[in-house]
């Protein structure tokens, strides 16, 4: 997870030939759990009215401390500019290199935040991705540095030796989402998003690796446009409404092309990742809860729009990935409340604790939290060395690593000096699979062979 500038930006004070950036520091944390792929979500955000979902961009901005000589001093969304976009290019080139050398294969999921602070949800958010406000578009801050970054890091790791290839495959691959959890762009925009895959696949280039096209969508409320309007200080009975789908979409949506969708998700996309944060019973639940997501997210496709995910992914025409994993252990969406029982944490997986580690505010210090988390997690691992216990074939699963879901402790901050999110018992359990699955396969994961056999990631 990289939320801004402070994240990715190399730090000036570097000795000369050993830099040194957040960015490079999380793929180091990451590289400890013993896989060999990560997901790297880098993060912009949106400025704008804060309303309508189709009207709401006024502009791009990108996070920034106030005062960039003091960590300590807030955080200022400030504008685009193309000397910060080619240091964004050059410091994601260093990191995306990094993580290679490491002996990973790269997952890229951008995100859009609301830029305001007031919380609304990227997933209603109508983004065009072409479309300029106040001088930039998405393509113009996002996808085109990034993609500028992913051939340059696969150049550079082609003449330093260090490109892999998972099992199965005849050349290293790198996995491009071109957003995250950001649904209701992709119902309503299918075309626009169809017709930049190319240009991005030919500005990466294919001399060092195949580029794997996808998007990453939200378990389900696929076409819901009224979370954008959803922010931090919204009621409790809005947000009642909302997640029994009371509310379902803005009056000024436009419509959505079926046939546009459909063409995307079958003909042109490689993947599909989604945020798999559906409920789970809690204590006690089964293995089988952990397609809860992959059913949702397939039954809305197929319901709503005619889509056969299941017989998408089953054929290998697509591939299906769990691009967020894990429990929050928060009990609202402001992310300032601890959920006080297993049962809690499980409703809403997706409901975390935000900020620095606190333990004043750490859920899992409730001993009954913490004993499911690890069960959850001793489960998970069950659940995916065994490919023959799935519906759904789930390729690659990636742990949330920010806040109260980062059981990896690999975002900075989920270590403080008063304690960390990292549960060792957990992440060694992690990494002692891991290691397993990627042995068995002579340098690469995915156990026995089978697609469905995936390995947790170290996550963003």
């Amino acid at each position: 997870m990289l939320i801004g500038k402070f994240d990715w930006q190399v730090d000036p004070a570097s000795k000369p030939g050993e830099p040194w950036s957040r960015c490079l520091d999380m793929v180091w944390r990451a590289a400890e759990a013993g896989s060999d792929r990560l997901n790297f979500v880098p993060t912009h955000h949106w400025l704008g009215n804060g309303g309508s979902a189709s009207s709401g961009i006024a502009g791009y901005c990108y996070m920034e401390h106030t005062d960039p000589a003091d960590s300590s001093s807030g955080s200022t969304c400030r504008p685009w500019s193309e000397p910060v976009i080619t240091e964004y290019r050059s410091a994601m080139t260093l990191c995306f290199t990094e993580a290679m050398r490491q002996g990973m294969t790269l997952y890229v999921r951008p995100h859009l935040d609301d830029g305001t602070a007031n919380g609304a949800w990227r997933n209603g958010l109508l983004l065009q991705p072409e479309a300029k406000h106040s001088g930039y578009s998405y393509y113009d801050i996002m996808l085109a540095p990034i993609a500028d970054a992913l051939r340059d890091s696969l150049a550079a790791a082609a003449a330093g030796g260090f490109l892999r290839t998972l099992p199965g495959q005849k050349r290293p691959h790198v996995y491009f989402a071109m957003q995250g959890e950001m649904s209701a762009t992709i119902m309503r925009f299918a075309g626009q998003w169809a017709g930049i895959i190319p240009r991005l696949r030919d500005r990466v280039g294919n001399a060092h690796a195949d580029i794997k096209m996808g998007v990453g969508l939200n378990f389900n409320r696929l076409d819901d446009t009224s979370s954008v309007t959803k922010t931090y200080d919204s009621s409790r009975l809005s947000w009642l409404a909302w997640m029994m789908g009371v509310e379902r979409g803005a009056a000024d949506a436009p419509p959505i092309d079926a046939n546009a969708l459909r063409s995307l998700l079958s003909q042109q996309l490689d993947f599909v990742g989604i945020s798999a944060y559906a409920p789970y019973t809690g204590s006690g639940m089964a293995l089988s809860e952990f397609e809860n997501a992959a059913f949702m997210f397939g039954n809305e496709m197929r319901d709503s729009y005619g889509i056969d995910v299941l017989g998408l992914v089953s054929s290998g025409k697509l591939e299906l990935q769990y691009s967020e994993f894990g429990l929050g252990g928060g009990g609202s969406y402001g992310g300032g409340q601890v959920a006080r029982s297993p049962g809690e944490v499980a409703l809403r997986p997706f409901f975390g604790i935000y900020g620095p580690y606190n333990p004043a505010s750490d859920p899992w210090s409730i001993p009954s939290n913490r004993a499911f988390l690890r069960e959850f997690y001793s489960k998970a691992l069950a659940w995916l060395a065994d490919p023959g216990n799935k519906t759904y074939k789930v390729a690659s699963v990636f742990i949330w690593s920010m806040a109260s879901w980062d059981v990896l402790g690999v975002y900075p901050e989920s270590t403080t000096s008063s304690g960390s999110y990292r549960d060792p018992a957990i992440a060694g359990a992690i990494a002692s699979y891991n290691r397993q699955v990627v042995a068995a396969q002579g340098g690469a994961s995915v156990g026995g062979g089978a697609s469905a056999g995936s390995v947790p990631a170290a996550g963003k």
